[in-house]
């Protein structure tokens, strides 16, 4: 037997960190997925992945779950064209993916709602205490709002004009990997929330009302409005420590352009962010601000599908 799945990446649109403490978040399932097969293997168990050691975490997750005392020999291939450490959701997409197809293939089992369960409990090994956006968006893809407060989670339905008037703006900006996990900066995050609570709740009530604003201009195609939640968000996480003075210009010349940009996932308070989330619908001149400061880009495609079965054998 042979198994095949893919899941999705992810960027949040708005309310990273915040929605750790229970504040609403907007995410989208991306085009760069991971893929896992799991097949037969006459003699031993081999793991072929970058990172052996999580994925042995993962294993043992699903034995737990499912009870069994010993797994039958098997090869298990995890191929990711997410790059990993740049907050795109790369260890969430792999939990989703590994615990998937080993659940059908151990189990002849296909529960997306219990394979969520299982690849959050993966994620706090990862990152320690993560919000479960990540996993969710993985599994369900499309365009996800979640609040972790009172496990609030819709899927965001667009129309296809708006679809094309508003998702086909974006970019994802290298500006080089982060020298901070994300569990570095959940933690970073923490820190400044308890030392500074009442600021922290003038941030969150700010980054809330981004979030909603954000997604009714999504829902009502307004671009203007929806860079103006987009700067005003980001402003948010610039004032928590977790935007590098590395990218802060190229952020302010975008901007100076017509354009907004923000952090992904944790950011980082030095050197690289990995991937900034940009916003322009003049393309060329994103390439301009890229070359000054030594940066490269590429498209994204948001959302893009959830967990898939892709093969089975």
């Amino acid at each position: 037997m042979q198994v095949t799945v893919s899941s999705p990446g992810k960027i949040y649109l708005s309310g990273e960190h915040f929605v750790v403490f229970g504040r609403p978040a907007l995410l989208s399932a991306i085009d760069k997925r991971v893929y896992v097969t799991v097949s037969d293997d006459g003699s031993k168990r081999q793991i072929n992945s970058a990172d052996n050691f999580f994925i042995r975490h993962i294993i043992g997750i699903v034995k737990k779950h499912f009870k069994i005392n010993d797994f039958p020999p098997f090869r298990i291939t995890v191929k990711s064209k997410i790059k990993a450490g740049y907050h795109l959701g790369s260890s969430a997409a792999v939990s989703v993916a590994v615990i998937s197809s080993l659940s059908y293939f151990l189990r002849s089992v296909w529960k997306p709602d219990l394979f969520n369960l299982l690849a959050f409990r993966a994620e706090k090994i990862k990152h320690g205490n993560p919000s479960g956006a990540d996993n969710t968006v993985s599994v369900f893809g499309g365009l996800i709002w979640y609040s972790e407060k009172g496990k609030i989670i819709k899927s965001i339905r667009l129309s296809p004009a708006v679809s094309s008037q508003v998702l086909n703006n974006f970019y994802l900006v290298d500006t080089g990997r982060p020298c901070q996990t994300t569990g570095d900066m959940v933690s970073h995050v923490g820190k400044f929330r308890n030392e500074n609570m009442k600021y922290f709740k003038r941030l969150a009530d700010i980054n809330e009302k981004e979030t909603n604003n954000v997604l009714n201009s999504l829902n009502s195609g307004d671009i203007k409005n929806l860079k103006k939640a987009v700067r005003a968000g980001q402003q948010t996480f610039k004032n928590l420590g977790v935007v590098s003075k590395k990218v802060i210009p190229f952020i302010k010349d975008l901007e100076s352009e017509g354009g907004a940009a923000k952090i992904l996932g944790g950011g980082g308070y030095m050197g690289g962010v990995g991937y900034l989330l940009c916003l322009l619908q003049n393309r060329q001149v994103l390439t301009q601000i890229c070359t000054k400061y030594g940066f490269t880009f590429q498209d994204i495609l948001l959302g893009q599908p959830g967990l898939r079965l892709e093969k089975l054998k």
